[in-house]
């Protein structure tokens, strides 16, 4: 498996993504994207607006690697950030579009949130602590946001 994926990420099917055993990974610019994650969404083929709400998402799904896990209050605050990426995501998918379109572009947007979620935590160490975000979170609720949810980048 290792190396079909390899072969992929040879081919430009797949972004060549970090690998490493360390957790953060390489953010060269300091966006609080991993570099390898930042190619992906510029290699994405939909439109500049839906590449900003995925930055969004792929910030947040960061910080939850990186987050104190001791800390309830900074914890439920990026669960709600969290929604909120989910939503400024949709919001973008929809915008423009006629109502019998929207449910399948909420449904791609869904589905690149998805695929960040999954390339984030792409080691067993990244996962590992993905995992233990999940964990401090249990028990925990959330809203759907209204309103702005959308990041000023």
């Amino acid at each position: 498996m290792k190396e079909q994926l390899a072969a992929l990420e040879k081919a430009g099917e797949l972004p060549a993504l970090d690998r490493s055993t360390d957790i953060v990974g390489l953010d060269t610019d300091r966006n609080g994207i991993r570099d390898d994650i930042d190619a992906y969404i510029v290699a994405l083929p939909v439109s500049d607006a839906m590449k900003k709400a995925t930055r969004q998402v792929a910030r947040v799904q960061q910080k939850a690697l990186t987050i104190d896990l001791n800390d309830q209050i900074t914890l439920l605050a990026l669960s709600d950030a969290s929604m909120a990426s989910t939503a400024c995501m949709s919001q973008t998918a929809e915008a423009g579009l006629p109502a019998d379109q929207r449910n399948k572009a909420s449904n791609d947007g869904y589905a690149i949130t998805l695929k960040i979620e999954a390339i984030t935590a792409n080691t067993p160490e990244r996962a590992d602590r993905y995992m233990a975000y999940m964990r401090a979170l249990h028990g925990t609720t959330t809203t759907y946001p209204e309103g702005k949810v959308c990041e000023d980048e």
